[in-house]
């Protein structure tokens, strides 16, 4: 909580003086540059291709079939890491 304060107190104090500034503008150009930069490659996009199981037994008959190994990927908690 202290260091919530800090923060605070310090960003009012340091905008307090500061003089108003224009704000950022965005041009089309500049938002095809971003919508390009941002957009998944090809590449990127390449796990949708792979054949996923809803269930392990599913996955585990299909690679018996095939006489392939099963990618059996386990984690612990929240997929975004938020627990």
């Amino acid at each position: 909580m202290l260091t919530l304060a800090l923060c605070l107190a310090s960003l009012s104090s340091s905008t307090l003086g500061a003089s108003p500034q224009e704000p950022p503008t965005l041009a089309d150009a500049d938002v095809s540059a971003w919508r390009d930069h941002l957009a998944p490659t090809e590449a990127e996009e390449r796990w949708r291709e792979i054949p996923w199981r809803p269930s392990m037994g599913e996955g585990l008959r299909d690679a018996a079939q095939a006489r392939r190994p099963m990618l059996l990927w386990l984690m612990n908690g929240h997929p975004l890491g938020c627990t």
